[in-house]
């Protein structure tokens, strides 16, 4: 029954969907029957591909897609202008048009990657079609653009009409939720479960938890670029509600690095300093829109660990790296989570920041490896021209919807981390397609006489469709279903399909899947393990090039790269191990940057200074060509330790006392950098955690 309930049980959310999806496929059809388009079943099809769950992502889909449309409609035109006398050219050029395309898809993300997928399987849309008579590229072009205009402008305005604000309501909730996760993690921090004795090991480690928390953190970005699209007045605090999901995620970095460092001592350091702050994190946990209570709990923690500090200011000197470490990090964590619940408070009363002001670029618009991008487009480009060559030299009208899923199947699905998948998902939901296609066109779909029977028919498997893309497992079967349900009962003016008709149809399909399995299994197969360390590289040369630009790039970059890693790793499964070698190289950025700042506020003398950029530039060298020896891993983690104390030696002596403060803060940053090199050594090949010495107790981990 469990594996029923997104059928049976349905949430609300997923009920409002489906219906969304059925009023856009009525309203849609109505319209392309009325204007008598030429395939009126293609409106369908672009409703079934566009529709998404957040309205104001949809909007800006929709937008892609009639740009996308229009450059595929420019460029069939003229390659068929070109080549309409020699199928083999024609092939060559759409080919290498749809190539390029994957190309540029798989550097971007998102709606931009869209659109390049659009113009690469549009164009082989309407060439394949128009080839048949050339003189009718133009129509051919014109007729599917106009039925993705129609498409797209039904489905934006029902998703905005009957859910107005979702997008900006579904922000608002993650990141309610994202600050109750930080609250009960800052809970934690103070010597809960992820943090007892022993905890930290390679058995019991904290990162599962982190990175859920990452997950989470990001989330909101991504949900946050699209609020003002289906609720303009979210356009008067962007900027805001952004500054605030960049804030929330350099405080799970604190976190992060903060929490590896203190795993590796256990019980045996005092957190008294942390404990101060656990009211506080109760009191966010519990309920993130009381902000004037959580205000002052964060206020109060941060007056209380400054006085217990400055009340025992004359043991400075004889504190211990580690006490420095939790009590900078402690008031760093009272005070940014203020500022944080500030914002968070500013966007509850919906107070804006002015809208004249554009907002930034995301930062989520960062490319890709070229790398992968030049594996996915020779896989891509070699599948389609096998297919090219079969439909150029057999005179087969089931070739031609073989050629026009074959390029949707490798321009979509070889984006992905796992394309075999992809393709063997779209062959599940084209045999769900089949089914009920087959049952509404020759059971059902006789007895129909006029439109109101038609929706009658169809709408009931829109409807299950519509729930299945709402539930997150089964949301491409869902929509492959849908799509494939619209292709094969082509609804039309009078018309519908006959069996043969029908059998060539679902036989095009069959080998487009079977076409694109045995590409992305045979050419440059990629093990999970060996994508895996390629991704590990990418990030540490993220490490490598990250000490220059703005933070806020660099940290999502390298966050981004870190959520990719457990899809790749083990097909799916947690790879414990890698996940910790990615956090470590977060913490180590974040950290070394925040060392770079801090001792040269602080300055330290030439030759002090001078160790500061030699252990940057080692750090550097270290990842600069993806995996470092672990000996040498361990050489740069005992020189960042020792400098480490050497900054605290010489800051404790600085006067006034924001310069002793700034030097502080730059020792704990190169302690936490060898902390975070620890790390990373430890997550390779299960280093012996003896060798590992931190704090200036030389305490053994």
């Amino acid at each position: 029954m469990n594996r029923l309930a997104w059928l049976l049980l349905p949430g609300g959310e997923s009920v409002s969907f489906a219906i969304r999806c059925c009023v856009s496929v009525a309203v849609v059809l109505y319209l392309a029957f009325w204007l008598q388009l030429d395939n009126a079943y293609w409106a369908f099809i672009n409703v079934a591909i566009l529709i998404q769950p957040l309205p104001g992502f949809l909007v800006v889909r929709a937008f892609s897609r009639l740009l996308g449309t229009f450059v595929a409609g420019v460029v069939s035109i003229v390659l068929v202008a070109l080549f309409a006398q020699s199928y083999t050219l024609f092939c060559v050029g759409l080919v290498g048009w749809v190539s390029l395309m994957v190309f540029c898809a798989s550097l971007f993300r998102n709606n931009l990657s869209y659109g390049f997928v659009l113009a690469g399987y549009v164009t082989m849309i309407v060439g394949v079609r128009a080839m048949a008579d050339p003189d009718t590229v133009f129509s051919v072009a014109v007729a599917r653009t106009a039925e993705t205009g129609l498409a797209a402008v039904v489905a934006a305005f029902v998703s905005v009409l009957l859910a107005p604000g979702v997008t900006a309501r579904k922000y608002l909730q993650a990141r309610v939720g994202a600050m109750k996760a930080m609250g009960r993690q800052l809970g934690r921090m103070h010597g809960g479960a992820a943090s007892k004795p022993g905890a930290g090991g390679a058995s019991e480690t904290p990162h599962p938890e982190l990175h859920e928390l990452v997950n989470k953190t990001l989330s909101l970005e991504q949900t946050r670029q699209y609020a003002r699209y289906d609720e303009p007045a979210f356009s008067e605090y962007d900027r805001l509600a952004r500054r605030l999901d960049y804030e929330l995620l350099a405080l799970v970095s604190g976190m992060a690095s903060l929490q590896v460092y203190l795993g590796k001592f256990g019980g045996r350091v005092d957190r008294g300093p942390l404990r101060r702050l656990n009211e506080a994190a109760a009191l966010l946990e519990k309920n993130p829109n009381d902000t004037g209570a959580i205000k002052r709990a964060f206020g109060q923690a941060y007056n209380a660990i400054l006085a217990d500090a400055r009340a025992d200011r004359n043991n400075d000197a004889r504190r211990s790296l580690v006490d420095w470490v939790i009590i900078s990090r402690a008031l760093d964590l009272a005070n940014r989570m203020r500022a944080a619940v500030i914002k968070h408070g500013m966007l509850l009363a919906e107070r804006g920041t002015g809208a004249s002001r554009r907002a930034r670029r995301s930062e989520f618009s960062a490319p890709v490896s070229l790398r992968e991008s030049c594996r996915t487009t020779i896989r891509a480009g070699t599948a389609i021209a096998v297919g090219a060559a079969i439909w150029a030299t057999h005179n087969d009208p089931a070739l031609s919807g073989m050629m026009v899923l074959l390029a949707v199947l490798t321009t979509l699905f070889a984006l992905g981390d796992n394309p075999v998948a992809g393709a063997r998902g779209f062959g599940i939901g084209s045999v769900c397609a089949f089914v009920a296609a087959f049952v509404a066109n020759f059971v059902l779909l006789p007895a129909v006489n006029g439109f109101v029977m038609l929706m009658i028919v169809i709408l009931p498997f829109v409807f299950v469709a519509g729930l299945a893309m709402a539930t997150p497992s089964l949301a491409l079967v869902g929509r492959i279903s849908l799509v494939q349900f619209a292709l094969l009962v082509n609804p039309a003016n009078g018309s519908r399909q006959d069996f043969v008709t029908f059998a060539e149809a679902f036989m095009g399909i069959g080998l487009a899947v079977i076409l694109a399995l045995v590409a992305f299994s045979l050419i440059l197969p990629v093990s999970p393990r060996g994508l895996l360390r390629e991704r590990l590289a990418g990030m540490f040369g993220e490490l490598a090039k990250g000490f220059t630009g703005s933070r806020e790039r660099f940290e999502t970059r390298i966050y981004d790269r870190l959520l990719r890693l457990p899809v790749v790793a083990d097909q799916g499964e947690t790879h414990v191990s890698a996940r910790q070698a990615a956090f470590s190289a977060v913490n180590m950025g974040l950290e070394a940057r925040s060392l770079r700042v801090m001792a040269r506020h602080a300055a330290f003398e030439t030759a002090t200074q001078t160790a500061v950029h030699d252990l940057l530039a080692e750090l550097e060298a270290l990842f600069r060509h993806g995996y470092p020896a672990l000996d040498a891993v361990f050489s740069v983690q005992a020189r960042a330790n020792a400098l480490a104390q050497r900054l605290m030696r010489e800051a404790l002596g600085f006067s006034p006392r924001r310069r002793l403060r700034h030097g502080v803060r730059a020792a704990v940053a190169a302690e936490l950098v060898a902390a975070a090199l620890a790390d990373y050594g430890m997550a390779r090949e299960n280093a012996d955690g003896d060798r590992i010495r931190l704090g200036e107790s030389e305490r053994v981990v």
